[in-house]
């Protein structure tokens, strides 16, 4: 086996790992929590699962179909703006998109399993995305995931903060009677 095929299953095996992550890290999570946000200005779990699932369907996955397949179209251009104000359905089941998730992750891992090492690495300049090669494509995903685990987590990390905090103290009761 070469170096570069050697790689390319590590890597290739590390983005499973981190996809495996991120369904675990919102296995079970209730809706509530996964529309928190830190503050408004921020993305809420839903919004961070959304959007990844979104770049791997219109970026990613045409952008290797294109890199592998020379007939096939070069992708459109992608906005992230764009993606909230029109493609974007606060009420859509975590579930779901975990699902399409991981329907999408396995046919990039297909693609990549089945390339050559000549394929790997051949690198596009022909692509209004800039210079490519299919491994520059799967490291971009991996970080890609991996961004998008760590503000999941942090947001896990406030949500089981917040439950373990004890009420506030009220001292004399409440100012003009009850609560």
């Amino acid at each position: 086996m070469s170096e570069t095929t050697a790689y390319r299953r590590e890597l290739t095996s590390r983005l499973t790992n981190a996809t495996e992550d991120l369904a675990w890290a919102v296995r079970g999570l209730p809706q509530s929590a996964a529309v928190y946000k830190q503050s408004s200005g921020e993305w809420c779990v839903h919004e961070h699962l959304a959007h990844l699932r979104d770049m791997e369907q219109e970026v990613y996955l045409p952008l290797l179909r294109w890199a592998t397949v020379p007939e096939m179209l070069d992708p459109r251009p992608y906005s992230r703006r764009d993606w909230h104000d029109a493609r974007y359905n606060p009420d859509e089941p975590l579930a779901a998109i975990m699902a399409d998730l991981g329907r999408i992750r396995e046919e990039e891992l297909a693609i990549f399993r089945t390339m050559t090492d000549a394929t790997w690495l051949r690198y596009r300049q022909d692509t209004g995305w800039g210079p490519l090669s299919c491994q520059w494509l799967a490291e971009l995903m991996y970080r890609h995931v991996l961004d998008h685990l760590q503000g999941v987590m942090a947001l896990k990390q406030d949500l089981n903060l917040a439950i373990l905090q004890p009420p506030a103290v009220v001292v004399g009761g409440y100012i003009g009677g009850s609560a």
